[in-house]
Formats: structure tokens, C-alpha cells, sequence
């Protein structure tokens, strides 16, 4: 796996190191001197960070910072380029992927320019850099040193890794002490927050606990780190491998990025490599480079000794450079790193989430817990969207801050439709195609290829239901909910109780906790109902002209109907002269008014289900009213009617 991103201080070692996976040479063209920028104005992105725009704008600005000598600047804005990257691919929103990792090879080489003039890395500089600042280290200059070479032999004992007391080492720990300080600072603190997670993974898998240090030197200990060859993750797994270690990778979820579950399968990898080579300087260089690439390295120069093997100049320095992030952080004050201040350790709890919930919005549910969605998404380094994934047929596992469990629970199963992002669940319909669909959702084609995980894109067929994500429009229509206890009696079952109130089941069972429908007499139950203003729930009679209808479909309640539409289900049993309220698929209930209604003017972006949202309207209601078809395309300027419902 080409382990291109170390995070910083790697990244000065070589123009690109591989971690588990075969190691590819880098094409690197003459570097010119000076870097020519176009004598015209960098203009600032429409939205930053939203695309590969933002990317290119960043490195145009770095590079017209760097033709008029401002390093500072210009390295600020490689880092935004580069980090802008990482989160395109975080979210699976990278369409064009040559164009993304010419882009990543465009910021490195302009990286590069830099060099010489820089006195720091960051600690989200490109691996490359890293790696060719190391190699700009003088190994001659340290073979006399015995006092370092003496420090480095004594700190070795206390290591369970094979660490070599050798020029290599020592100037790699000189680079750390000098350029690289500050990353391999940030770094060590970083390391707080998950080596004791790392350790006991290790210990549970016999392996040496001083492999902690792969991850600082891959990726720095930041879950998100990403290279160009498209490796992410603390232990920065390219694709292919991550699937060889049974990660999965969906639009939905990324499992390279969990640090627990990356964690276990790096754990594996490295077992396996050990147990290939027998020696631990040849596992760090096949997965640093691969399998392969050592194999050959051993077969043509016959031995086996690391340092005398014909190995890619980036795996010549990348296992020096483990060696010495492992010598330091066994006394880090003896080489000048005096405070460091290590990060708390990654603590949390965890919730199975109940499966009559569909999928979690994650703003919704930070909301619930009077959080962030960003400690929310800190917890869930997986998760590529604000969601978790839907339709899955096991239960998803949610990590969320400590003491938080009750309230969650309890609150987000309360939550309507409208305070959560909307996943539409579409059924596809007779001549239907990707590409109407898409532009009826306001979204790309790609986009629902990948939510669905389809492997053919042109075969979809009538009743097949897809899941479209759209932008959240939470707080519309929130209706005021009273809590009631319900003691149930004897001969009672969780059905009768539902169908008695008015609701669903599912709800019944979120509300109480339930796994099954297992209840004893006696037993407390809580039932939320909608709870109408005394100002709203005077008696209103429509005429038969007035009358907007509805079909009841199969698994609705009166109760889910009553909040759809915004009633109560008094003013829906009035109308409908029911003195229950059991209902049947096919019976038709009056819900509303027809005749008023409002307009709107559709604006560049609408799409007829966002403006459906807005108004607190099902998008058939809105298409019925306007004699169009669910997938119509709305052209800007179009006037729309808007259904408004009678006061209840």
C-alpha cells in the first residue's frame, strides 16, 4: 500500500512511501526554479471547500504566494489544498479521481519548490515532503557521534522492536529534533488518544507494543489523513488492502478511518508480514513497500539484512525513521522535548441503534445530547456522511459521548421527520432511468450509484426502492408532543395498544425500549401524542368541494396520517365520522382544504422535493396539485401552487 502521507514529518522523506501495498515509482518532472503564475487574479472559490475548485485555488494562491517569496503563505495554503483534498475524499464527493490525484501530485510538487526555504513541516504536510527532507540529512556527519550512537543503544533495550544503533537513526533523530520538531511534537500528543487503545489490541495479538509507532510516522495519529495514492486512516490503507483486511467501504461509511477497526486489521497485516519475513526490519519495509518489492530485494542481493538490501530510497528511510520516533518517546526530554502534553484518551459509549430507526441524522442526534455534530463525527471517524448508513440489515453500532446514552435514546426517537436530513426512499417507477431520477433529487447520478451500491447503474427496474440523500431542513412543522403513561391490562398486546392510540408500533417500541413484543400486566408504557393549542382546536366542517383526500396505505396509523398533515387525530376522526381510530389500507380520509393555496417562484437548485420540504408538504401532494410528475426537472422562474391546510 503506497503509504503516501505520513502526516508531516514523514512527509519529508521521499516522494512517495508505500505502506502495505506494492511500491510505485514516482514520476517526477524537472523542477524549474521559479514557478510561473498567470499575471491574473486568483479568485476565490463560490464555496470553499465544497469541490475540486476550492482544491485548485488554494494551490494557484500558494503558488502566487511562492513567485513573490512569501513561504509562509504559500505553505498555509498548500496545507489548505491538501486538506481540502482529504475531506473531499472523506465524504466520497470525489467524482473525477484522475483529476483529484493530479491535483495531489500538482500540490506536492509545488511542496517541493518550497524545500529548501522551509524551516518547519506541519503536521498535515504530504508524506513526500517528509521524506525528502530526511534525505537531505547528512548521513556522514553522524557516523562519528558516539555519545548519540551510545543514547541510541541504551534507549534500544527498553524497546520490544530490533532497533540499530547507526548513523541512519541518528540522523533521523536529528531531523526530528530540527525541522521536524514540530511535528514529531504534535505528533506525541496526539499519540494520548489512542495508544492505549492501540496497545491493548496489540497485546490481545502478541505483537511488539512499540508498532504504535507505524501510525505516528503513517499518519500522525489523525484518523483522516489522506495521500495522494488515496490511503487513509491512522494506519493509511489504500483501498485494496483495506479490503483485504476485511474493511468495508461504501458511500455510507469508510472503516480505514475507525482507529479501533483499523486498528485490528493493521494488526493483522503486520502479523502477517512477520510471520512471512521473520524479521521485524523486513516487515516494516513490506509494508512500507510490499511483499513483493522485498522478496526481490532479498532474491538479488542474497541476504537478508535490511541495510543491505537494494530497497527504494523511500523504504530506506522510512524504517530509520520508525526507529527513531521509538527511541525518543523513550525519553523524550533527553532529546529536547521537554512538555509534552498528551491528548485524553479516546473514551466513549456506545449505542446499538434500535432497528425500527431507518438511519441516524447526526445533527439531529447531537442536538439530542446537547452536543457538536463535529464530537459527534470525531467519535465516528467512519462515517462519511452525516448519517449513518441506511437500509443496513444489521444494527449500527454509534459511538457517542460519555453519559449521554438516556437522553439520546430517549430524545431522538421523538424527533418528526422534519428535525432529521432527509434520506428519500424512492420507488422506482415504469421509465424511470438514473438520470431523471437524479435530476427530480437535485443530486448527481453518481451519488445515488454509490448510496445503493450499484454494480449496474442501467439496470433498475419498476418497485425497486433506492435511498436518495438530500441536504437536512430540520425544524419545519415541529409539532408539541405531551407524554402519557399507559399500565397495560390484562389479555393487552403492544398492536391492540398501538391501534387503540393511534400510532405506529415501531413507535410504541422506540419510545419504550422494546426488543420485542413481549409485555406483562402491570407494565408502564409511554405514549406520545400531539398536543393542539386550545386556539387550534376548534371544530371546522368542509364542504365536499373543499376536500383534500387521502389513501391510506398499508402500515399507516391515524396517528402517523394526523402528523403528516399537520392535524390532530380529533379533527381527522371529525371529519371522517370516526369513533376509532382503526383504519385499512384503501379507505380514503379526508385530510384538509383544497381550494386555498399560495405560489412560488422556483429558484436555481430547486427541485420539486426540496420545495415539497420547505413547506412541510409531501412531494405528491405538491406534484398533484401542479398536474406534474414526481421526476419533472423545475425550470427557474416557474410559478408553482402551493396547498395551504385548513386551520384544525
Amino acid at each position: 500500500m503506497i503509504c503516501s502521507r505520513t502526516r508531516s514529518i514523514i512527509a519529508a522523506f521521499t516522494l512517495s512511501i508505500c505502506s502495505c501495498a506494492p511500491w510505485q515509482k514516482s514520476i517526477q518532472p524537472p523542477v524549474p526554479e521559479t514557478v510561473v503564475v498567470e499575471a491574473e487574479t486568483v479568485k476565490e472559490p463560490v464555496q470553499t471547500g465544497s469541490d475540486m475548485r476550492a482544491v485548485r485555488w488554494y494551490l494557484l494562491r500558494a503558488q502566487e504566494a511562492q513567485a513573490r517569496g512569501d513561504i509562509t503563505s504559500a505553505q498555509l495554503d498548500l496545507d489548505r489544498a491538501y486538506r481540502n483534498l482529504a475531506e473531499l475524499e472523506a465524504s466520497d464527493s470525489i467524482g473525477d479521481t484522475t483529476r483529484a490525484t493530479q491535483l495531489a501530485i500538482d500540490i506536492e510538487q509545488t511542496y517541493l519548490h518550497l524545500l529548501p526555504n522551509l524551516e518547519s513541516f506541519s503536521p498535515d504536510s504530504p508524506l513526500v515532503l517528509l521524506l525528502q527532507g530526511l534525505s537531505k540529512e547528512r548521513i556522514e556527519d553522524f557516523s562519528d557521534d558516539a555519545s548519540q550512537i551510545i543514547r541510541i543503544h541504551q534507549l534500544s533495550l527498553q524497546s520490544d522492536m530490533p532497533i540499530d544503533a547507526n548513523a541512519r537513526v541518528a540522523a533521523s533523530i536529528h531531523f526530528f529534533q530540527t525541522r521536524g520538531r514540530q511535528t514529531y511534537t504534535i505528533w506525541s500528543q496526539r499519540s494520548g488518544k489512542y495508544r492505549d487503545m492501540i496497545w491493548r489490541v496489540f497485546k490481545e495479538m502478541d505483537l511488539p507494543q512499540d508498532l504504535l509507532h507505524i501510525a505516528m510516522i503513517e499518519s500522525g495519529f489523525n484518523p483522516n489523513a489522506y495521500s495522494r495514492a488515496r490511503a487513509v486512516g491512522l494506519w493509511q490503507f489504500v483501498a485494496s488492502t483495506g479490503k483485504m483486511e476485511g474493511l468495508e467501504q461504501t458511500h455510507w461509511i469508510d472503516e480505514r478511518r475507525d482507529p479501533i477497526k483499523s486498528t485490528h486489521a493493521a494488526a493483522r497485516h503486520l502479523k502477517s508480514l512477520y510471520a512471512e519475513f521473520g524479521d521485524w526490519r523486513l516487515a516494516l519495509a513490506a509494508y512500507n513497500s510490499g511483499r513483493g518489492r522485498v522478496r526481490r530485494a532479498i532474491e538479488k542481493a542474497g541476504t537478508r539484512d535490511f541495510w543491505n538490501l537494494p530497497l527504494p530510497k523511500e523504504t530506506r528511510n522510512y524504517v530509520p525513521l520508525f526507529m527513531a520516533a521509538t527511541i525518543i518517546s523513550k525519553d523524550p526530554a533527553q532529546f529536547g522535548f521537554n512538555e509534552i502534553k498528551f491528548e485524553d484518551p479516546f473514551t466513549y459509549d456506545q449505542v446499538t441503534l434500535p432497528s425500527e430507526w431507518p438511519y441516524v441524522d447526526l445533527r439531529a442526534a447531537a442536538r439530542t445530547m446537547n452536543v457538536t455534530e463535529t464530537i459527534l463525527r470525531n467519535l465516528n471517524p467512519e462515517l462519511r456522511q452525516s448519517i449513518t448508513p441506511p437500509g443496513i440489515k444489521k444494527p449500527y453500532v454509534l459511538r457517542i459521548p460519555v453519559g449521554t446514552r438516556s437522553s439520546f435514546i430517549d430524545r431522538y426517537g421523538r424527533l418528526s421527520s422534519s428535525q432529521k436530513a432527509a434520506v428519500y426512499q424512492y420507488e422506482v417507477q415504469q421509465r424511470d432511468n438514473l438520470s431523471n431520477i437524479a435530476q427530480a433529487f437535485g443530486v448527481s447520478t453518481r451519488t445515488i450509484i454509490a448510496a445503493n451500491s450499484l454494480r449496474n447503474p442501467n439496470r433498475i427496474y419498476p418497485g425497486q426502492r433506492l435511498y436518495i440523500p438530500a441536504s437536512p431542513n430540520a425544524g419545519k412543522n415541529n409539532r408539541d408532543l405531551s407524554k402519557t403513561t399507559y399500565t397495560v391490562r390484562q389479555g393487552d398486546s403492544l398492536s391492540q395498544i398501538a391501534r387503540r392510540h393511534g400510532i405506529a408500533l415501531n413507535d410504541l417500541m422506540t419510545w419504550n425500549t422494546l426488543s420485542s413484543g413481549l409485555i406483562r400486566p402491570g407494565q408502564r408504557l409511554t405514549i406520545w401524542t400531539q398536543q393542539i393549542p386550545r386556539n387550534q382546536s376548534k371544530s371546522v366542517s368542509l364542504s365536499a368541494n373543499e376536500r383534500t383526500t387521502h389513501t391510506v396505505q398499508q402500515g399507516e396509523t391515524l396517528w402517523g396520517i394526523a402528523r403528516r398533515f399537520n392535524l390532530s387525530v380529533e379533527s381527522l376522526k371529525r371529519w371522517n365520522n370516526l369513533d376509532h381510530v382503526l383504519i385499512k389500507p384503501g379507505q380514503v380520509l379526508v385530510v384538509g382544504e383544497q381550494q386555498a393555496s399560495s405560489e412560488y417562484t422556483v429558484v436555481t437548485g430547486d427541485t420539486l422535493y426540496s420545495i415539497a420540504r420547505k413547506f412541510g408538504l409531501q412531494v405528491e401532494e405538491l406534484a398533484k396539485k401542479n398536474n406534474i410528475a414526481l421526476t419533472t426537472t423545475l425550470l427557474t422562474g416557474t410559478t408553482l401552487k402551493i396547498p395551504t391546510k385548513v386551520a384544525q
